[in-house]
């Protein structure tokens, strides 16, 4: 008898897709895959804007020994990576996380909704060296 039973993951639940995101990474990995995540760039996320495609997307490898620092949690995905000769910081939010796969086999791509996200008031790594003026 065969069972055809569809497995529904409650996507609509944007607190459940970190979880998720984690899950894929962590099953990648174990199983010997290199991680490669979708991103659907907006105002709010952080990547190396020469890098992002016409179509406003960037594929990052996201695997252990290309990120450090990597977290997932309920408002984003942040890590550091190298482009480059540089080190850079990346913030993606996780409604902008479009799809987790595979490299070497893109036939498990998992897909997710993407949502919009609220431009962030991203505080720049050069914003202290710059004095503060106050008229009096």
């Amino acid at each position: 008898m065969e069972n055809n039973s569809t497995i529904v993951l409650p996507l609509s639940q944007p607190s459940f897709k970190p979880y998720l995101l984690q899950a894929l990474l962590d099953w990648c990995e174990n199983e010997g895959y290199t991680p490669y995540m979708l991103v659907s760039v907006d105002d709010a996320t952080r990547v190396p804007r020469e890098f992002v495609n016409p179509d406003n997307t960037i594929v990052l490898c996201v695997s252990e020994e290309a990120t450090k620092d990597l977290e997932i949690d309920s408002e984003a995905v942040s890590f550091q990576a190298r482009f480059g000769e540089g080190i850079r910081s990346i913030y993606i939010p996780v409604g902008r996380v479009a799809a987790i796969y595979p490299k070497e086999n893109t036939d498990l791509v998992s897909y997710f909704p993407v949502y919009e996200t609220k431009p962030t008031e991203s505080k720049s790594e050069d914003d202290d060296d710059l004095p503060t003026f106050t008229k009096l």
